[in-house]
C-alpha cells in the first residue's frame, strides 16, 4: 500500500495568501470517497466490507481526510420538486463593464445570493461571463423575479439551462 503525502501549495487569493494543502490518495481512499460520494451516510463497517478493512481502520482514513481537508462535509440531495420548486435552472450572467460601481460587484452579490433561498449553489467564473447560479423556483413568475434583482447589480445577459442530472459522482 501507498504511504498518502500531504503537499503543500501556497496561493494568492485577493493579496492574501492562502495555503493549499495536496493530499495524495491511495486506491483504498478513492474506493471510500465513491462510497461516501454515492452513499454519505455509509457506515464504517459498510464501507469496511466493500474495500477489505476493518471499521476502526476507515474511520480512522476517513478521519483523517476531513482533517486535511479533502471531506469538507455531508450534505443531502434535496428534491426540489417535492418541494414545489419544479423549475431548477443554471443561471449565467455578465456584469455591465461600464457601469462604475461603489462596491466590487462581488462583494454586493455574494451575500444576496447566499440570502436567497432559492439559490442551491454558485460560482464566480472567469472569462466571457462572471457568475454561474444553480437555482430552483416554484415559477416562472419567481424566476423573473429574482432575474429583476439581479438586474440591480449590473446585470446585463443572461442564459437558462435546466438541470438534468445530480452533481458528479467520483470516478476512479
Amino acid at each position: 500500500m501507498k504511504v498518502a503525502r500531504i503537499a503543500v501549495n501556497i496561493i494568492v487569493e485577493s493579496g492574501a495568501v492562502r495555503v493549499c494543502k495536496i493530499y495524495n490518495l491511495d486506491s483504498t481512499d478513492k474506493k471510500i470517497l465513491i462510497e461516501l460520494a454515492r452513499n454519505g451516510r455509509s457506515t464504517y463497517k459498510e464501507i469496511g466490507d466493500l474495500v477489505g478493512m476493518t471499521r476502526p481502520a476507515v474511520r480512522e482514513r476517513i478521519l483523517r481526510m476531513e482533517e486535511a481537508g479533502v471531506i469538507t462535509g455531508y450534505r443531502a440531495e434535496v428534491n426540489s420538486d417535492a418541494l414545489g420548486r419544479a423549475l431548477h435552472v443554471m443561471i449565467n450572467f455578465k456584469f455591465n463593464t461600464d457601469r462604475k460601481y461603489e462596491k466590487k460587484p462581488n462583494d454586493v452579490l455574494i451575500p444576496v445570493l447566499r440570502a436567497c433561498p432559492d439559490v442551491l449553489r454558485f460560482w464566480e467564473i472567469y472569462g466571457e461571463l462572471d457568475f454561474l447560479i444553480e437555482a430552483a423556483f416554484s415559477s416562472k413568475d419567481a424566476m423573473h423575479a429574482f432575474l429583476d434583482e439581479l438586474r440591480d447589480y449590473g446585470f446585463v445577459r443572461s442564459h437558462l439551462i435546466a438541470m438534468t442530472e445530480s452533481a458528479a459522482p467520483v470516478r476512479e
